[in-house]
């Protein structure tokens, strides 16, 4: 079974149409936060948009002989910044109604639905196309420039073109701050497996300083801000997240984006009530425009990372809570391809991944098994990606009782899935590249706990380090792509062969990339009360006691 394993990772090095579905390449940065706004959904049957406050305050200027037409315009721009990309689109497209021989709403309309993947924008991307080529060739000034660089972006279907306007434009008119921001977001790459910039971000970096200072009460300066300094040094963005959600307070996601640095800081609180808020600005908007769940990617995204929190500070009850709202939310039959990774990935597989942060595989693979597919809604990838799942937590579950045979089994079905889903034929129906990686992991960490069960101490451990760098080279994401660190199940192998220090280095390295860890604080204290080392154990209990106050310490035995 191993060699089929090793089948199915080369197929992930090497086979293109594992990418195809749901996930892009994330070795970059800008792919992450990107990621989540590819999924825009159309919705027809809308009111005209209204003119919003608290959405930010846009000040470039087109030529329109309409000021109504100018205030669209420059909302449509702030919603960008807003990562809004839907309610820009109406904004463009009532800039354009109202003033249709103006040429940069139609840069708006592209410069927004080329980064939606969704083949209901095709034809409005058509009409765009075609009218701005007509339009620009009266435009001037940094109009022209735009619309040369948008325009070059949808021919070559390449961003550098469109980058080098942006350039231009930064060089002859300095004052256009949406140019500098937009031109800091696509150079965000993020940061090697060393921490090292990758090209561009410190190009990115060093426009974000420049705005800091120079445009300190704009939304967007310290939203990119947040997202360029979350992995690195999040404590560096603690003041933009401290302001923005004032800058822009009827934004779902900014108030949503400082959440990310008080979470990655380990003030789980904090970030808690941020992610309430969040979801109590997107409620308000869905009710007042009649916009369902499912079509608000910043909803889903803001209590998927309300989960990952509640995880971290013990929240088990009120995580669950959340987990079912996500488990509910409605998909409109005719559009179950469009939704289905929303649907399903960040809905109904919510409460069993739930479990699995928690370590109860015993309710992970009821909640997995629960989940059917009698009306063929979910589809056979999402399928094989819940089943692989209900798998590896039959196996973990199998193991704390002990049941050697009954994990092995459970790793060669794993395996086995694999294989039977790189055969399928119908690319639709295969488990993408990212989602692939990520499954992989369970495969390696279940096989080392198998190991380290049968007390072969030696390969169990390599395995389980194994699993940690495939854990690792998934990429920086928040909340993570994987449930639950495997870094727990290495500490638990060296806590079995009394290698106590380097369980300890375990829990200390979650702690590095998650302060205040209510899950590492607790391993900690196991492993110090087993080892008699009473004051560590004090030191480390105050410290559990204080970020657990609002979660469930029966969850903790």
């Amino acid at each position: 079974m191993k060699k089929i394993l090793l089948f199915i990772l080369l197929q992930v090095i090497v086979n293109p149409t594992f990418s195809q579905h749901h996930q892009s390449d994330h070795s970059k940065e800008i792919n992450h936060v990107m990621a989540c706004r590819s999924g825009v959904n159309y919705m027809d049957n809308l009111p005209a948009p209204k003119l919003m406050n608290g959405v930010g305050s846009s000040i470039l200027k087109i030529k329109t002989s309409s000021e109504l037409a100018q205030k669209y315009f420059s909302q449509g721009v702030s919603q960008l910044h807003c990562f809004w990309d839907f309610e820009a689109y109406r904004s463009f497209k009532e800039a354009i109604r109202i003033d249709s021989t103006a040429v940069m709403p139609y840069w708006g309309i592209l410069h927004t639905i080329l980064f939606i993947k969704n083949e209901e924008f095709d034809e409005e991307k058509k009409i765009a196309v075609e009218k701005l080529k007509i339009l620009s060739e009266n435009a001037e000034g940094y109009e022209a420039l735009y619309s040369k660089g948008i325009l070059d972006f949808v021919e070559t279907k390449n961003p550098e073109g469109y980058l080098k306007q942006l350039e231009n434009i930064v060089h002859q008119y300095p004052q256009d701050v949406d140019a500098k921001l937009f031109l800091a977001l696509f150079n965000m790459a993020g940061y090697d497996e060393n921490m090292d910039p990758k090209k561009g971000t410190i190009y990115s970096e060093y426009l974000l300083k420049d705005l800091l200072i120079s445009n300190p009460e704009n939304h967007g300066v310290h939203h990119y801000w947040i997202h360029q300094m979350e992995n690195c040094c999040p404590e560096e963005a603690l003041a933009s997240a401290d302001k923005l959600a004032a800058l822009a307070p009827e934004s779902g996601h900014i108030v949503h984006m400082p959440g990310h640095i008080y979470y990655k800081l380990g003030d789980y609180k904090k970030a808690h009530d941020q992610f309430i808020k969040a979801m109590k600005v997107d409620s308000t908007y869905m009710a007042n425009q009649n916009i369902k769940e499912i079509d608000n990617w910043n909803y889903i995204h803001n209590l998927n990372y309300l989960l990952a929190n509640c995880a971290q500070d013990g929240r088990y009850k009120e995580g669950l809570y959340y987990a079912k709202r996500l488990e509910k939310m409605v998909a409109v039959a005719d559009r179950v391809d469009m939704h289905r990774g929303a649907y399903f990935y960040q809905g109904i597989i919510t409460p069993a991944i739930m479990e699995m942060r928690f370590g109860f595989w015993d309710k992970a693979v009821e909640k997995f098994e629960a989940i059917t597919d009698k009306d063929s809604l979910y589809g056979r990838a999402a399928m094989d990606y819940k089943t692989a799942f209900t798998l590896f937590s039959s196996g973990m579950l199998a193991l704390t009782k002990n049941d050697i045979n009954t994990a092995k089994s459970k790793l060669n079905q794993l395996d086995a899935l694999f294989w039977r889903n790189s055969q399928l034929e119908n690319e639709k129906e295969k488990l993408n590249k990212f989602q692939l990686k990520t499954l992989l992991v369970t495969s390696v960490e279940l096989e080392g706990n198998i190991l380290i069960a049968e007390k072969n101490y030696e390969k169990g451990i390599i395995t389980l380090e194994k699993a940690v760098k495939m854990e690792k080279d998934l990429g920086y994401s928040e909340p993570p792509y994987y449930p639950r660190p495997t870094l727990l199940s290495l500490a638990a192998a060296y806590t079995k062969k009394g290698d106590y220090e380097k369980a300890e280095s375990c829990y200390g390295k979650i702690l590095d990339k998650h302060p205040n860890s209510s899950i590492a604080y607790w391993g900690l204290m196991k492993l110090y009360k087993n080892r008699k080392q009473q004051d560590k154990y004090e030191g480390i209990k105050s410290e559990f006691d204080n970020i657990t106050q609002y979660g469930d310490k029966a969850v903790f035995k």
